[in-house]
């Protein structure tokens, strides 16, 4: 076969060949799934013999050379990666495609480990059929209830290693595998497993740390094709390290700030401490309100029993108004973290019917239910009883009309009801599953519902992303894009957005354009939600990919002083001679801020508007600034979108770490940054002192 290739001489790449190419990503895929090893790699070397770069792009956008897709048979996929590597001079396919084929090689070595993981999640499901599911969502579910805290430095073996986001991972993985096994119906939560809370204990948490570390291989796999990462073996270990170390040095200093914001805004809730939902059931109990709502029953098992619908009349209490409790509260802090407007803007429509504040009274209502059952298990002494109580009891199983029947009592309209449901609903049968995004399960005729991964997930973000409603989140008006262009239009800039001039024949669609003092600054500005999963960095970097391509066209362009100039024509803004050009990536979110492609910056829009608007960093009962005077000037900015900016200060202190996770005798590391608060503090003590006196609550630097 190799030395039939030798002897071809590779046709011109064509439209109708890179056609071509792509529909034989399917006929790759069937002979992969099938097992056809020979017919796969002749496929595939036939592939990249015509159009290399194009094909392995084809490849990776569609996962094909994903060895979970074809039960982590890494040999068959290690094969193909193998004999395209060894003909790879005759493929002339650019460096980045080669790296590629040398990760999927590097990954394919420990699919094979990985395999025996998932041989063995199938066993312990098989055996424990009838009662695994049920189980696997109350533990997971208590989990959330009880504020579960996960510790990093311990064992990937160890449980604790792990967050209640990370096993409630798990058991979506669980209930995609048991899927693929079995139908899921009715019958597949009747029953839960008493012994969970005793000698079968361990069992529960062998199968959900099994299913995490699954998890882990497939992350891998995401990286590799997704982003610009790569997979490199050393003996018995793969490492997933970003090809350029800033992009990964980004992505976490993104998720420090992230987090940073999110405990700031934390915080400024205890000033004003609200009622949480656990302190209005407790009290609700201490009067006698929720007395009869609650009840322990012994047929057909003993367990707790609500009987919410026959008394209405808590709905009006719990959910007459719109006032926010505590828990809300939270929630919509979070959302306010990639928020751009007031606290206001974040109750908004998503369809014609449903607004955020709907799904949020939906959170509360199973929030309620959560804590009413937990504060009755409290009550419990003996703890065996307790712990079989919360597997038989929390796990809510809904007959379809009951649930329409009770969201009906909140919200008194059966279309917005379901609509709701639709929005929240999950089909197990479907490829992808996450509960934190759709934790409605319809198994046939009821839904089964963990009330506390509800009432625990950021759900109006997740409702948005799982129904792709960002759009209608947004907005007909990007609140984004105009407060950047309001900070710069505060800092003395001329500024436009969101227009298609005609600029050197060529049509340029700008988000923002600024100019002062002969410098322009063209800002490709994207809106979208912080990643929470690896999937979510892959939109985030198409994002900035797309920018990326635009932003390389309109540099292009406005090089050249007759671009300038007829750009500026169409602004109305006078030509006083050609401009510096400037250009940066603007981004809501904080994932890959401080890194660069191609010599476009990539910012953070909060950060950004503030160097504009105060120039200052909060640091303790101080600030510092990093404006050159005492007032803004052009090259405050300029140095900001280089690379001596406090964004590559920020990135400098991030220390290297790497995190482990077993998998079996071999290992799956991942290459990343944590930040040394004492190291960060000194550089911007040194690079932006002395301090001046008065520091302020900052939300956003």
């Amino acid at each position: 076969m190799l030395s039939a290739l030798r002897s071809e001489l590779r046709p011109h790449a064509t439209k109708a060949l890179a056609t071509e190419v792509k529909a034989h990503v399917a006929v790759l895929h069937d002979h992969l799934r099938d097992g056809r090893t020979r017919e796969a790699i002749a496929t595939a070397l036939a592939m990249m013999f015509f159009d290399a770069d194009h094909a392995i792009a084809c490849l990776r956008r569609e996962g094909t050379l994903r060895a979970s897709r074809y039960g982590y048979r890494g040999a068959m996929i290690g094969r193909i990666a193998k004999v395209a590597l060894r003909v790879r001079d005759l493929l002339g396919a650019s460096s980045d495609r080669i790296a590629y084929l040398e990760s999927v090689e590097a990954l394919s070595r420990i699919a094979g480990n990985v395999g025996i993981l998932q041989r063995e999640m199938e066993r312990i499901i098989t055996t424990h059929r009838t009662v695994v599911l049920k189980t696997v969502f109350v533990v997971v579910n208590s989990m959330l209830y009880h504020g579960w805290l996960k510790d990093p430095g311990v064992s990937s073996l160890d449980g604790r290693h792990y967050s209640s986001e990370e096993y409630a991972e798990a058991a979506s993985l669980i209930l995609r595998t048991y899927a693929s096994l079995f139908s899921v119906s009715d019958d597949s939560f009747n029953e839960v497993d008493p012994e969970a809370v005793g000698t079968n204990g361990t069992v529960y948490n062998r199968l959900l740390l099994t299913a995490i570390r699954i998890t882990k291989f497939k992350e891998a796999e995401f990286f590799i094709d997704g982003l610009p990462y790569r997979a490199d073996l050393d003996g018995e270990k793969v490492t997933i390290s970003s090809i350029d170390p800033d992009v990964e040095r980004a992505l976490r200093l993104g998720y420090i700030q992230g987090q940073g914001q999110a405990m700031i805004r934390y915080l400024s809730l205890q000033d004003e401490p609200a009622v949480s939902m656990r302190d209005l059931v407790d009290r609700s109990f201490d009067r006698g309100k929720l007395d009869t709502v609650i009840e322990i029953v012994d047929e057909p098992v003993r367990r707790l029993r609500l009987a919410i619908p026959a008394i209405p009349q808590i709905f009006d209490d719990f959910f007459g108004d719109d006032d926010f409790l505590r828990d809300e509260t939270e929630m919509l802090l979070m959302l306010d973290v990639d928020n751009f407007g007031t606290i206001g803007d974040l109750l908004f429509p998503l369809t014609d019917r449903v607004t955020s504040m709907d799904i949020f009274k939906v959170q509360r209502y199973f929030n309620f239910i959560s804590c009413v059952y937990q504060k009755r298990l409290a009550a419990v002494v003996e703890s065996l009883e307790r712990g079989r109580l919360t597997l038989s009891s929390t796990l809510l199983i809904l007959p379809h009309d009951a649930l329409l029947a009770q969201l009906n009592l909140i919200f008194g309209d059966e279309e917005k009801c379901r609509e709701i449901i639709a929005m929240l609903k999950m089909d197990p049968g479907k490829a992808h599953l996450d509960l934190q995004y759709h934790p409605f399960v319809d198994i046939g005729r009821h839904y089964v519902i963990a009330p506390h991964v509800v009432a625990a997930s950021n759900l109006v973000r997740n409702t948005i992303v799982a129904n792709r409603l960002r759009q209608s989140a947004i907005g007909p008006r990007d609140r984004m894009v105009h407060a950047v262009a309001d900070a710069l239009r505060l800092a003395g800039f001329e500024v436009a957005t969101d227009f298609d001039p005609m600029s050197a024949g060529r049509e340029l669609e700008l988000d923002v354009v600024a100019r002062r003092e002969g410098s322009l600054f063209i800002l490709e500005c994207k809106n979208a939600y912080h990643p929470v999963s690896v999937h979510e960095m892959r939109n985030s970097w198409d994002h900035i990919r797309k920018a990326r391509v635009q932003l390389d066209e309109r540099r292009r362009v406005l090089a050249d002083p007759v671009g300038q100039e007829q750009l500026f024509q169409k602004l109305g803004w006078p030509f006083d001679g050609p401009c510096d050009v400037h250009t940066g990536i603007v981004i809501a979110n904080r994932a890959f801020h401080g890194a660069s492609l191609n010599g476009h910056p990539i910012r953070q829009a909060h950060e950004l508007i503030n160097v504009l608007k105060t120039g200052r960093i909060v640091a303790d009962e101080h600030s510092l600034s990093f404006w050159l005077g005492d007032e803004f000037q052009v090259e405050d900015l300029v140095a900001y979108l280089g690379g001596d900016s406090i964004a590559a200060g920020q990135l400098a202190a991030l220390d290297p770490h790497e995190w482990v996770y077993a998998m079996g005798y071999r290992q799956l590391a991942f290459s990343s940054y944590v930040l040394d608060m004492v190291k960060f503090d000194r550089q911007l003590r040194d690079t932006f002192g002395p301090p001046i006196p008065g520091g302020r609550q900052q939300r956003d630097d």
